[in-house]
């Protein structure tokens, strides 16, 4: 019985760690990859796209994802967008060829934004 719970602890601090790093690094990449031109989060960057201070409250790791990689699919290119009870036009470009890694360190640092 001891060891289970010793190994679901050092599992759940595992996952945490992981999680602490891909969300520090994802911040990096919040910045190096462009997305702070459009996006703000808490005060920082621009207006173009909604700001995404507490994304992670109502969007998904997989929605994310998706969102990075391929957004035309939940909102049509060039159409408006209502967002937060603000308007939006879809114009956010599709990070289709971003490594596995960055995509996961960007998707779990906007997740963790609650």
């Amino acid at each position: 019985m001891k060891k289970s719970i010793s190994a679901l602890l050092i599992a759940a601090a595992l996952i945490f760690s992981a999680t602490t790093v891909f969300a520090a690094s994802g911040s990096s990449l919040f910045s190096s990859e462009g997305c702070i031109a459009c996006h703000a989060i808490n005060g920082q960057g621009g207006s173009v796209g909604p700001d995404l201070s507490h994304v992670g409250s109502h969007r998904s790791l997989s929605w994310l994802k998706i969102q990075i990689t391929h957004p035309s699919e939940h909102f049509a290119a060039g159409t408006t967008a209502n967002i937060n009870g603000q308007s939006y036009q879809s114009i956010m470009p599709g990070h289709s060829n971003m490594p596995a890694s960055k995509l996961n360190a960007l998707a779990a640092y906007l997740e963790s934004l609650k």
